[in-house]
């Protein structure tokens, strides 16, 4: 039975990097090409945790902005403001 890690708690926003000796299923880790594009095309993970008011106003202002609030606007719309507050520091 393949072993895995547990999930963050949600105490602290970043989740590691996957290193190719933190793949334990076998399958994948004997796939030398699909362990290593998991490892190279890795992304950085955020989880947020909002109050219920909070959380109410992202998603309306998303459906404003974006027409809906599916995932992929969702995740859009988080992108940008990231990339907003980033550049507002420089």
């Amino acid at each position: 039975m393949p072993r895995y890690k547990k999930a963050s708690d949600g105490q602290w926003p970043g989740y590691p990097y996957l290193r190719i000796n933190d793949i334990e299923t076998l399958t994948i880790r004997q796939n030398q090409y699909v362990a290593k594009a998991m490892v190279n095309n890795r992304k950085g993970r955020v989880v947020l945790l909002l109050d219920h008011e909070l959380y109410n106003e992202f998603l309306t202002e998303v459906q404003e902005r974006k027409g809906d609030m599916s995932a992929g606007h969702v995740n859009a719309a988080v992108l940008e403001a990231v990339k907003d507050w980033i550049k507002q520091k420089k």
